[in-house]
């Protein structure tokens, strides 16, 4: 390892573990196609109005216990929680069964109170993590240059989720890309909705 190389802050684990938390928390392959995604699933506009106000009453309501968790269990913890959290609320997507109602409804709104839930927790938590890393190491003063390179690094993978994740949601211009490289089958509508969602659960 060269000079240069151990000066950088991406040399120190926890650091990295920061960063690539970020970019996996963030990298949500449905996110170009949310609204549609709840209406293909067979809920009304009315209930995914609701269910998003859920979400965002959930993460106020849970803003301030997770801060007391925190310093209860340790921030680590915390976060490796809300990574926890996140897998659950991506499986409960990715298993419900289109168009089955009120059970989808049901299985949305345990999936947004999760949503809010995970954000909560990872609130800060992450953040305080690294950079109490820094400062155990007196090495503050690169805070700065970790949040920048977390940040280039978590708008390209965003750009990249965005981007694949309409593309796989539209199964005529997916089956299309498969023809024309050369596989011969077919991805059914159904499956091409839940492929955004498995991506991000896959993450």
């Amino acid at each position: 390892m060269n000079a240069t190389q151990a000066d950088s802050p991406l040399s120190i684990p926890n650091i990295r573990r920061f960063i690539a938390f970020r970019i996996l928390f963030n990298a949500r392959f449905y996110y170009p196609v949310f609204t549609i995604l709840f209406l293909d699933f067979g809920l009304t506009l009315e209930q995914f109005a609701i269910l998003n106000s859920a979400w965002a009453a959930s993460i106020v309501l849970l803003e301030v216990p997770s801060g007391a968790l925190a310093d209860t269990i340790g921030r680590r913890n915390l976060v490796i929680a809300s990574a926890v959290i996140m897998i659950v609320e991506m499986l409960l997507l990715c298993l419900a069964p289109i168009g089955e109602m009120p059970l989808v409804f049901y299985l949305f709104l345990a999936n947004r109170i999760l949503s809010g839930a995970a954000e909560a927790a990872a609130s800060g938590a992450d953040e305080a993590l690294a950079y109490d890393t820094l400062k155990d190491l007196g090495r503050e003063k690169s805070w700065g240059r970790v949040l920048e390179t977390q940040m280039r690094f978590r708008s390209i993978a965003f750009i990249v989720a965005m981007s694949l994740g309409a593309l796989i949601y539209d199964a005529e211009r997916l089956n299309q890309l498969l023809g024309f490289i050369g596989l011969e089958f077919e991805i059914a509508t159904e499956t091409a909705v839940r492929l955004p969602l498995i991506l991000t659960l896959a993450l």
